[in-house]
């Protein structure tokens, strides 16, 4: 069907009256295994929870979810390990383009999200982190001239304590199951 409407907003507004947690949906998106922070090659992506209740709309937020999850993730394995971080996350790229996952985000790490109104990938961020380190941009101070924010996403405390509740289950799902997912890996 043709429209002049984003797949992002048509995803959104599909998904929109699915509460969060997705009806006990859980998904580890561990699709080509998993990087940071489990440093895992046979971590193998995971949906816990599906019923005959659950439909297409629960498992596609269920994925949303699962990568917010993921970031928060690695958000705490910073700050375990004594990383200072900013007290709000900026976002770019696709995703971006989908305000129900920015919210997502805001509500499964607690931070608020900006996003920018420039149209950028990470590459961006990269090629001004390297301007400073290469002496082109004289401090972190100057990439604020280079960058104009279009949106800040607050979390919502209640969305906020339902997302807490899974991520402890997020977390446990893959320690119960890594050892499956090894095997399984060998199978063929």
């Amino acid at each position: 069907r043709e429209s002049n409407i984003s797949a992002y907003k048509l995803l959104d507004q599909a998904v929109k009256d699915i509460p969060p947690g997705s009806e006990g949906l859980l998904l580890l998106p561990y699709f080509m295994g998993e990087r940071s922070p489990i440093w895992d090659p046979d971590a193998k992506g995971t949906i816990i929870g599906l019923t005959l209740y659950h439909t297409r709309k629960h498992i596609y937020r269920a994925v949303l979810e699962g990568v917010a999850y993921s970031l928060r993730h690695n958000i705490e394995a910073g700050l375990e390990s004594g990383l200072e971080l900013a007290d709000e996350c900026i976002m770019v790229g696709g995703a971006t383009r989908s305000p129900l996952w920015m919210k997502m985000f805001s509500d499964v790490t607690g931070y608020p999200i900006k996003t920018l109104a420039q149209n950028v990938e990470a590459p961006y961020g990269d090629a001004l982190l390297a301007g400073v380190g290469t002496g082109v941009l004289d401090s972190y101070e100057r990439i604020k001239d280079w960058v104009r924010f279009d949106r800040t996403i607050y979390p919502d405390k209640k969305a906020k304590n339902i997302y807490d509740q899974y991520f402890v289950e997020y977390k446990k799902a893959y320690k119960s199951l890594k050892d499956t997912m090894k095997r399984l890996g060998k199978i063929n």
